[in-house]
This record gives C-alpha cells, sequence and structure tokens, in this order.
C-alpha cells in the first residue's frame, strides 16, 4: 500500500525545504517499501525522489555503509544521483529516473522454423528407423507420436509474459530452491530430446553455445539479458571496507532474534521463531555448501528484487543500498532467481552466463544454486521476525504476514 500523505505533507515539505526545495507543485506516494516509505516530488523544474527510512530497520542496517554504497554506485552511473541527506539520515533526497517498459518480443518469428527444424529431423529418425528394419514405407503401420518438441517447449513457457509490454516491478514473483530445480529438470529434459534427434539425424554432436542459442531464441522478453548485464557490472565494483559472509550474516541475526527471544515477546513472535529454530540444521548444510564453492567475496546488492530495480534506456539501476556490502557471488543470483518471474529458460540462461568463468566461484558452484535460494528466503523470514520485534499493532502484523508468506518457499520438514 502507498504511504498515505495526509497530515505529514507539512513534516514533509519542512524536510524538502531543509534539502533546499520550496517551491514543490506535487508531492506523490510511491510504491511502499518494506521498510521504508517513497515520494515522488516535482518542482517546475526537476523531479526528485524523498526516502523516509523506517526506525526499525535502524537497529540492523548501517546507514553510513548504505550510503557508502550508494554514492559509490552512482558514481558507476548504476543507481539514480543521492542529492541531500538529513543530518540524522532519516531522510535522503535522489534523483527521480522515469521507468520505460520492458517489450515483449514475438515468439512466432524465431520459434517457428526452430520448432519445423526439430520436427523435421524427428521425421527424418523416423525414416531411417523404418529403412533400417527392411519394411516398406507404405506397409509400415502408424505410430502413435509423441508429444512435439514445440509443445514440449511452450509447456516450459510463461504465457502470461509474451503478449505485452511490462513494467519491471510486474515481473515480481517468488521462486523456490525446489521450483528452480524443477525447472533445470525440465529444460535439460527438452535439450537432451533435441540433442538426441540431431544426434541421430545428422550424427552429429550438439555444443554448449549451440544450447544456449536455441533457449535464448525462445524467450519472451530480454529480462534475463537485462539482469546479466546488471550482474558483470556489479561485480567489477569495488568491494569497499565492508564485508560479511552468508555464515556470518545468519550468525548476526540469529543472535539478534536470540536476545529479543529472552523478553516476553508474545506467542505470535514465540511460534513464529520456533518455526525458524527447527530449520537449524539445514542452515548449516546450506551456508556450508555455499562456503565450500567460494574463491573470492565480490560487491552484492543482496536485494536486487524488481521494486529496487528501475529500467531506463535499456539499462538497469539500482536503488535502496541497506544490504550492500562486500559478499559471497551467489548472493546476487540467488535473489534475482527468487524473486523475478523468468521462464525456465531464461533462468537456465541465466545461471550459466552469469557463472561462466567468474574468478569468485569454483568450477562446480552451480550446484550450490539451490542452497543460496535457500538462504535468501531464510533471510527473508528471519528480517520478518526481526522487524516484528520492533514494532507493534498493524504493522507487528504485516511482518508476522510476510513471515508467513515467506516460510513455505523454504524447504524444512516441520
Amino acid at each position: 500500500m502507498p504511504p498515505h500523505i495526509g497530515q505529514d505533507k507539512d513534516a514533509l515539505l519542512a524536510v524538502l525545504a531543509q534539502a533546499g526545495l520550496t517551491d514543490i507543485t506535487q508531492i506523490q506516494p510511491l510504491a511502499d517499501g518494506l521498510s521504508n516509505h517513497n515520494y515522488h516530488i516535482e518542482t517546475p523544474t526537476a523531479h526528485y525522489v524523498l526516502r523516509e527510512n523506517a526506525d526499525a530497520a535502524d537497529s540492523f542496517c548501517s546507514r553510513e555503509q548504505e550510503l557508502f554504497y550508494w554514492s559509490h554506485l552512482a558514481k558507476a552511473k548504476l543507481a539514480p544521483e543521492l542529492l541531500w541527506v538529513s543530518g540524522d539520515q532519516r531522510y535522503y533526497l535522489s534523483q527521480f529516473i522515469f521507468e520505460q517498459s520492458l517489450p515483449s518480443l514475438p515468439l512466432a518469428a524465431p520459434f517457428a522454423p526452430l520448432m519445423e527444424d526439430i520436427e523435421g529431423r524427428e521425421a527424418l529418425v523416423t525414416e531411417k528407423r523404418i529403412a533400417a528394419s527392411g519394411i516398406d514405407t507404405l506397409e509400415q503401420p502408424e505410430v502413435p507420436r509423441e508429444p512435439s518438441m514445440a509443445s514440449g517447449y511452450q509447456d516450459l513457457s510463461l504465457p502470461n509474459l509474451s503478449s505485452k509490454e511490462l513494467s519491471w516491478k510486474e515481473l515480481e514473483y517468488q521462486c523456490s530452491a525446489a521450483t528452480f530445480c524443477l525447472g533445470e529438470t525440465l529444460i535439460e529434459a527438452w535439450l537432451q530430446s533435441y540433442a538426441d534427434i540431431k544426434l541421430a539425424a545428422d550424427q552429429q554432436a550438439w555444443y554448449q553455445s549451440e544450447r544456449l542459442a536455441l533457449l535464448d531464441c525462445l524467450t519472451p522478453n530480454r529480462a534475463h539479458s537485462l539482469l546479466l548485464q546488471l550482474l558483470q557490472q556489479l561485480r567489477v565494483q569495488a568491494t569497499g571496507p565492508y564485508h560479511i559472509s552468508i555464515t556470518e550474516q545468519w550468525q548476526e541475526y540469529h543472535g539478534l532474534l536470540l536476545a529479543f527471544a529472552a523478553a516476553d515477546m508474545g506467542e505470535a513472535w514465540q511460534s513464529r521463531l520456533a518455526q525458524l529454530l527447527s530449520i537449524q540444521t539445514q542452515i548449516l548444510d546450506w551456508t556450508a555448501t555455499l562456503a565450500d564453492c567460494l574463491v573470492a567475496p565480490q560487491f552484492c546488492h543482496r536485494d536486487l528484487n524488481p521494486h529496487n530495480l528501475l529500467l531506463k534506456d535499456n539499462q538497469l539501476y539500482c536503488i535502496d543500498f541497506e544490504y550492500a556490502t562486500a559478499s559471497h557471488p551467489l548472493c546476487e543470483l540467488a535473489v534475482v532467481l527468487a524473486t523475478h518471474q523468468l521462464t525456465p529458460a531464461q533462468r537456465y540462461l541465466l545461471v550459466r552466463q552469469y557463472l561462466a568463468e567468474h574468478p569468485g566461484l569454483t568450477s562446480d558452484a552451480i550446484k550450490a544454486i539451490p542452497a543460496a535460494i535457500e538462504m535468501y528466503w531464510v533471510f527473508a523470514v528471519y528480517w520478518a521476525l526481526l522487524m516484528a520485534a520492533h514494532t507493534r499493532g498493524e504493522r507487528q502484523q504485516e511482518y508476522f504476514d510476510w513471515f508467513d508468506h515467506f516460510w513455505p518457499l523454504i524447504s524444512h520438514t516441520s
């Protein structure tokens, strides 16, 4: 729900006056963040964003660290320019970016000839088998056809993404590690079917580059390509003086929760803490898996969900640097996979192109991606419970609702 201005308008005008803005023509609420409020500010000559930070997030987000990375990324042209910060760091004023839509791609043009090629190879394989059997074609009984690869690929696509332009925020989605793994299995099976047909028909092997090229022209939009471009730009940014591993982040959040548990937080809060405590063994396994594939940390935004990305001139810009630091390279990839509505083919492409010769990861790091997605959702429920510990009433219930929404996305046995 967007923040309500109402009686707060005078307070916002006073803040804007401190920032040097007095001739305000409009204050328009933007989408309400989970831990802050944002407003579109318009003057006769310019547009701005005013952000108001939530007190609850201050206990586990360093504003100095956030501002360090925001300024650094703005200089790299990967974030809006930060123009002013209030003395208490409660308010930020930044450049307003007018977003463009993500255009869809017409699947029919590239899809038809590729599917005709596949079906033609299937027919050729059938003819070769008949010829090898010594049975005249006219005498060959009709054999029920397997479902075509064309229909098989359509089963892997997301029809609602293929027919319209989208704002980037419309790509919002929740993908669990289990869903990611299922998509990988389906794509591998589909590609293997084509590889078998190609080998039988042409006696030729199928190279990885050909596999990726086939998938790339069957995608509904270029979201995966834009995300890859951003991820590759972010990973070469300077890490700065801040660093935290996935294990250390979990330990920090866990320690904060246990400190609250010593007080009387109420049944609703305590019961959710008990849920978290029930999966500690799995968390240990996931963090160990991620530690094993790490060669070197890199700069990580750590919250690249669709609401923190702006598309302009075919480039993505980041906002909201509350969790930015140097950390595990799979942090970035996991957030994107977990929060964007991509087809299985788009996820398959993004994963392999991101991992290709990545200097910070071992060659088998792809096996750790499910663990990285699990830990993204683990951190989400830790965050929700920490925010609930700092709030009361309706706002606290909202964070309980977020906990309950995120919890099923984690693989657990209880």
